[in-house]
């Protein structure tokens, strides 16, 4: 089993981001979902909230407010199709 899938989020007008990472989690309409490497395939639907994520080697932690939209979960590839996303600043 891979240590890392791909994450790739993306909005109608830009790819934030697609890196490979060791978790994620994110928003559904009833709570939040979270998959490691090797996660069932799976498409929900986004609420709104916060997605983080784990890095593999020279990404580290990421952190993203996204509102609406859809998540596929396929084959170590999870695809977040988002209406609205912004990338956390540090503050």
């Amino acid at each position: 089993m891979a240590d890392t899938f791909q994450l790739e989020v993306a909005t109608p007008e830009r790819r934030l981001l697609d890196a490979a990472v060791s978790e994620a989690q994110w928003p559904c309409q009833n709570g939040y979902m979270g998959v490691l490497p090797g996660h069932a395939p799976l498409v929900s639907i986004l609420g709104a909230g916060v997605l983080t994520y784990l890095g593999g080697a020279g990404v580290g932690r990421g952190v993203m407010k996204i509102e609406g939209g859809f998540v596929e979960v396929l084959n170590d590839h999870v695809r977040v199709l988002a209406d609205k996303a912004e990338i956390a600043q540090d503050t």
